[in-house]
């Protein structure tokens, strides 16, 4: 069973709301994994914007979602 991530209070800084961090988290079309653990996702909000979330996963193995913005950056659509 595939459980819900974690929202950190640092992903509401750049104002995505939760539903649009889920449905891009719940539906990538691009992912870049970093070394540190970090992974950023760039996925798509209802309204077919490409948002950039960013996640890492917890010692318990659920994902905690740590960045979300809105539209995604130039550098994470490659």
């Amino acid at each position: 069973m595939r459980r819900e991530p974690f929202i950190a209070v640092s992903a509401y800084r750049h104002g995505v709301p939760v539903a649009e961090m889920l449905h891009a988290y719940t539906n990538p079309m691009l992912i870049h994994r970093a070394d540190d653990g970090f992974t950023m996702i760039v996925g798509p909000a209802a309204d077919a914007t490409l948002i950039e979330a960013g996640y890492v996963v917890s010692d318990d193995g659920l994902p905690v979602i740590i960045h979300a913005m809105s539209p995604a950056r130039r550098k994470y659509l490659r």
